[in-house]
């Protein structure tokens, strides 16, 4: 899987987020795609007043957060007495409105704010951030491209050493940058790798590392990841062995691409030491 489209359901991350009344959230979109939240009216531009008030009119309703668990239904309360020895993480969020806010450190820098989107698959940081992080957008900066209400527009992919919030930590994100946000959003690139749910009433989401999955992925994610570097470099050994015939410059060409292959195929083991991949995950199995 590729930092590409590891970050493609941002789209979902964006257009999912729905706000609520009491403390009055507005949200428009720009003419670039942008979105844009405030709790303020003048801050947004005359010509997009009448759509968030709109839209913030629509959002109204039962003073309550959306919730989300992983942990099983019937599953017994804990008491918190007994949540330590689990290796369990409690972060206290912000509610505004059905939204939920939680400040992260990203990069073992920088203070960053997030709504928390757990249906969505990625991660984005504002533009405003990319800066204090030390990173740079250049013209060879990759994009991927994210379908908004005013149609499909291009986003920077950076990838982001670190985010943790409370202790709860997780490295090599994929993230896409947003021009116009005022907060990331933080989706389950993060939240996959913790069993989570969410006390509306204490306003705490509870985390607890989630044993099936490494850096976001699952296994069977992690044997599709490697195949995707091996199942290409098989094949064109294979060529090159039964193709004795080439001529210099094509063995020339086709040496570098195996040498491109061999290079991501052990960036990809070293990342996945790192995370502490099973053997037995990684393409082919093992014990």
């Amino acid at each position: 899987m590729t930092l590409a489209t590891r970050a493609l359901g941002l789209a979902a991350a964006v257009l999912a987020i729905a706000t609520t009344a009491r403390a009055e959230i507005y949200r428009w979109t720009d003419a670039e795609g942008s979105i844009h939240f405030t709790e303020q009216i003048d801050r947004v531009p005359p010509e997009y007043r009448n759509a968030a008030r709109e839209s913030a009119t629509e959002a109204r309703g039962p003073d309550r957060v959306h919730t989300y668990s992983t942990a099983p239904p019937d599953a017994p309360a804990r008491a918190a007495a007994d949540r330590a020895p689990r290796g369990e993480i409690e972060v206290p969020f912000q509610r505004i409105g059905t939204l939920m806010r939680v400040d992260a450190t990203v990069n073992d820098l920088v203070s960053v704010p997030f709504l928390i989107d757990t249906g969505a698959s990625g991660v984005s940081i504002p533009s405003a951030y990319v800066a204090k992080l030390g990173l740079r957008i250049r013209p060879d900066t990759p994009s991927v491209k994210i379908t908004t209400a005013n149609g499909v527009v291009a986003r920077p992919l950076i990838s982001l050493r670190s985010v943790e919030i409370d202790g709860a930590r997780v490295e090599d994100l994929a993230a896409t940058v947003d021009p116009g946000m005022e907060y990331g959003l933080l989706g389950g690139a993060f939240f996959n790798n913790y069993v989570y749910r969410v006390d509306a009433a204490r306003s705490v989401i509870t985390l607890e590392p989630n044993r099936e999955m490494r850096g976001g992925m699952n296994e069977a994610q992690w044997r599709d990841r490697f195949r995707s570097w091996t199942d290409p470099l098989r094949r064109l050994e294979a060529y090159l062995r039964d193709h004795n015939y080439l001529d210099e410059h094509e063995r020339a060409s086709l040496a570098v691409r195996k040498q491109e292959l061999e290079a991501g195929l052990a960036g990809l083991e070293r990342n996945a030491d790192e995370l502490g991949v099973p053997q037995r995950w990684r393409e082919g199995g093992g014990s």
